[in-house]
């Protein structure tokens, strides 16, 4: 591909005379988020006085709260929260958490430090873990509400239109609440030209982009080219558009692990190994064992009703103990509700032999979508993932986790192949990114590269918004037989 960007790129002068304008185009979002945010801190207020009242203990003081609530939005505006064009689901979760955390640490020292509001401190704790659970929900729903009327996220034109480019188009599409949306893609190349990625069309060449900008946001994602080149381009693009992002060459790299330093004038990137942080480690565990025993208490009712159906639609044993790959290739037993009829592998291997359809979808999918081999009551359990309930007493046992890579059959090793050495190195998950991102559409490789992504870039902030989405996709019932 030939990129016809001038070796001198585009001077500041002419810059200044074809840059898009800056405009507030994101402002009526973040007011409306701002005002939910405000809302939350309303509802958490009357809602922590209600429950003081009930207990007798001291309500806080309104104007405190006002004050503190505005010092909390403020420090979200400070994070750039409003309206958050550009934060991953885990990035934004972990700066919601943090922030709302450290003001509600700052509220504690002042009433600790002032002997008479010392009786306030269990309202103060209330009060911010009410705003930390409305305000986050609000947001969501606030911010789901401007995506489904199309008044949410910032345009953005993509200079390039090569693999690269498809790759984040379709990402930035079918990801809305990222605030990142593709309106126009550009290339050198003229076959690509009157062209579309995936709806975005690509309407011409680069210097176009740079002479006519349609947007203030660029997103360069042509990662091959030459390193002379790319500084040129790069140059060229930021000199035009207000805001620039540059897609590096850095594909298979965890992404999320990365921070950026500089040396001197050379910019460098620390590629930090999250699964060799102990501490990361033992937060990971301290959060799967009192939140697995947290939901065991809340899905004992559940556990119950699952259980009496299972035994009075068919014969057989309630739980089914299924073979599966655990931390260090150390085989264990997955706890699930029994779904299919007795000697059902037997029943497989008899199907797959007489039936080159059934295989084929089976080695593709290593699932069924019309299994014969499950029970009626099997198939409503696993349309909503109520057979594998029972796991949650394996991530009590230090078996699973809540979240984690799928849990892989033993005789699937060989098919995994050099993979095998990653997957191994953490607890399989109760769900995880391919339950989020793909559930049973997506191929046995496709699932693989999912689980890659999460080892990779593991964090904790991934793995609680793995677990809200996973709230999402169960109850829609979307993939799953």
């Amino acid at each position: 591909m030939g990129l016809r960007v001038s070796a001198g790129g585009v001077s500041p002068t002419q810059a200044g005379s074809r840059a898009a304008p800056v405009r507030l185009a994101g402002l009526p979002q973040a007011i409306c988020l701002l005002l939910a945010d405000v809302l939350s801190a309303l509802l958490a207020q009357a809602l922590a006085a209600l429950i003081l009242t009930a207990t007798g203990r001291p309500t806080l003081p309104l104007e405190s709260t006002l004050i503190w609530v505005g010092l909390w939005v403020l420090w979200r505006a400070y994070q750039g929260l409003y309206p958050g064009y550009g934060r991953s689901p885990q990035t934004e979760l972990r700066l919601h958490t943090t922030g709302t955390l450290q003001v509600a640490v700052g509220q504690l020292a002042a009433a600790l430090a002032i002997s008479r509001f010392a009786p306030t401190v269990s309202g103060v704790v209330l009060l911010w873990a009410l705003i930390l659970v409305l305000s986050l929900l609000l947001r969501y729903a606030v911010r789901a509400l401007l995506i489904q009327m199309g008044h949410f996220g910032r345009p953005i034109s993509v200079i390039g239109a090569g693999h690269t480019a498809a790759l984040a188009i379709a990402h930035l599409r079918s990801h809305c609440a990222y605030g990142l949306n593709p309106v126009a893609a550009y290339d050198d190349n003229p076959a690509l030209h009157g062209t579309t990625l995936h709806g975005v069309p690509v309407l011409g060449p680069i210097e176009l982009a740079l002479t006519q900008p349609l947007t203030e946001q660029a997103l360069i994602s042509i990662p091959g080219a030459r390193a002379e080149t790319q500084r040129r381009l790069v140059n060229s693009v930021y000199a035009v558009f207000p805001i620039t992002w540059v897609i590096p060459d850095l594909f298979g790299v965890p992404n999320q692990a990365l921070v950026p330093h500089n040396i001197g004038s050379v910019a460098s990137l620390e590629i930090r190994n999250n699964l060799r942080s102990v501490q990361a480690r033992f937060v990971k565990r301290v959060m799967d064992f009192f939140l697995s025993l947290l939901g065991l208490l809340l899905i004992a009712p559940v556990l119950l009703i699952v259980a009496i159906l299972v035994r009075l639609d068919s014969p057989g044993p309630i739980l089914y103990k299924a073979p599966r790959l655990g931390r260090n290739g150390v085989p264990f037993s997955c706890y699930k509700f029994r779904s299919m009829y007795l000697n059902a592998e037997e029943r497989l291997q008899h199907m797959l032999s007489e039936d080159p359809c059934l295989r084929a979808e089976y080695e593709t999918y290593h699932k069924l979508k019309d299994d014969p081999r499950v029970t009626r009551v099997g198939r409503l359990l696993r349309k909503f993932s109520l057979d594998e309930l029972p796991q949650i007493f394996n991530v009590l046992k230090g078996e699973m986790s809540l979240v984690g890579p799928r849990p892989y059959l033993p005789r699937e090793q060989e098919k995994i192949g050099t993979m095998l050495y990653l997957i191994v190195q953490v607890r399989p998950g109760m769900t995880g990114y391919w339950q989020v991102s793909g559930r049973n559409s997506s191929t046995f490789e496709e699932r693989l590269d999912m689980d890659r992504f999460y080892i990779t870039n593991w964090t904790p902030w991934l793995d609680l918004v793995i677990l809200l989405q996973t709230i999402k996709v169960v109850f829609g019932g979307k993939g799953a037989y």
